[in-house]
């Protein structure tokens, strides 16, 4: 007999017992519904936080004051001061790979207006700042080298800043706030950057010269600083320009070979390989969960093919006392095992592309339907179809043709 006929007569066999059939495929669609929806949202997440990293900076580099161990058990901030000017003058003059470079403190601090007052973080920089961070400004103007050197008491405020201490629509340019009991004038206000990917508000803060941050908010040493930002001159330099500045730093800071760094450096592409690492893992862990429902269809499967194999015990008989072979009657079990997880895959595909769309406008991100999760879905759908449909097959294709003749 063919494989024509055989698949044939497999789609005839199933249409006989329509509710049995669509029940059985129930768990197959419920499965391609969870992985291809799993799989969407998590490439959709993806996407979001490598947009959101990239919204970091152009060739972003940061160099934080403090040892890698440090900054795991407590985090950074202005106790790992371990930076200098001196440092920062090195780096510039000696890294070939650095376009910008910017030192900065931070700091948190309470700021005044009219009587509405807001905590928020206060971060000194110089002129290049902004341009390292690839942000622009809604409203105003840059602070400049002039400001830095005369330690001017102006500032840029961020979006949060902007909402939570000015009524809609005004405008904030030339109003005065007090930060510490002392006035500063906006000269600007920052674009709207979003969170970072470890769900930091970015326009929660007010930027000042790092000169007046240090000498007249925060009281820092002139010759301190928490961090400093650069950014490489390309993207495939920025790992070169890491090293570079690495070595200089030890060199600097006069390091033993046998000495760790007194400072950490991170990249944007750190970053990133860092965030996809996370979430492959975590996609990983909700594709072996969904896979588990895929798999409790698959058991699903043999049993009702079991149970078929038994109703069927004397059509078998039949087929074979009129010449059907071992091997056609396995393979017309286990087609019907496939045609079943096909139908399957088909419907829980289109079910779960629309889930997909459904919980990622939920999420308020864009899902996005990979060629792989599709076809992991129609691979895993076979698979399942003649795993688990083998066994019921070779119990059939081994049945006596006399005694399935005379079973009652």
């Amino acid at each position: 007999m063919s494989l024509y006929l055989i698949f044939i007569t497999a789609l005839r066999s199933l249409n006989k017992h329509k509710m049995r059939s669509l029940l059985t495929t129930l768990g197959i669609i419920i499965g391609i519904v969870s992985i291809v929806s799993v799989m969407s949202i998590g490439e959709g997440a993806k996407t979001k936080i490598q947009t959101t990293i990239n919204k970091l900076g152009t060739n972003f580099i940061i160099v934080l004051g403090g040892s890698p161990k440090k900054h795991r058990r407590k985090g950074g901030g202005m106790s790992n001061l371990t930076l200098k000017k001196k440092d920062f003058e090195s780096i510039i003059e000696e890294c070939e790979d650095i376009a910008l470079g910017s030192p900065a403190v931070i700091g948190s601090i309470k700021t005044i207006f009219e009587g509405k007052n807001w905590q928020t973080m206060l971060i000194g920089v110089t002129e290049n700042y902004l341009n390292i961070r690839n942000w622009s400004l809604s409203n105003g103007e840059n602070i400049t080298e002039q400001d830095i050197r005369t330690n001017k008491k102006v500032a840029l405020i961020g979006q949060t800043v902007y909402n939570e201490i000015f009524e809609k629509n005004t405008n904030p340019i030339g109003q005065t706030i007090r930060i510490k009991k002392l006035p500063f004038e906006i000269i600007g206000v920052l674009d709207e950057k979003g969170k970072t990917p470890d769900g930091q508000d970015q326009d929660d803060l007010i930027i000042v010269p790092v000169s007046t941050a240090k000498r007249k908010v925060l009281g820092i040493a002139e010759n301190k600083f928490a961090m400093f930002l650069f950014s490489a001159k390309t993207e495939s330099r920025m790992n070169q320009a890491s090293n570079e500045i690495k070595a200089i730093l030890r060199q600097q800071h006069k390091l033993r070979t046998d000495e760790e760094d007194d400072f950490t450096i991170f990249t944007q592409d750190d970053i990133s390989k860092a965030s996809d690492a996370a979430s492959k893992v975590l996609g990983l862990l909700l594709l072996i969960i969904a896979s588990i429902s895929l798999i409790v269809g698959g058991i699903g499967i043999m049993n009702i093919m079991l149970v078929t194999v038994s109703e069927r015990t004397r059509e078998i008989g039949v087929r074979m006392a009129l010449g059907a072979t071992t091997k056609n009657i396995l393979n017309q079990f286990i087609l019907e095992s496939i045609v079943i997880c096909s139908f399957g895959s088909i419907v829980g595909i289109i079910i779960g592309i629309i889930a997909s769309k459904l919980i990622g406008f939920g999420l308020g991100w864009a899902t996005v339907i990979s060629s792989n999760s599709l076809l992991i879905s129609i691979i895993s759908s076979l698979l399942i179809g003649v795993f688990f449909g083998y066994y019921p097959a070779l119990k059939a294709s081994r049945l006596n043709p006399v005694e399935a003749l005379f079973d009652r």
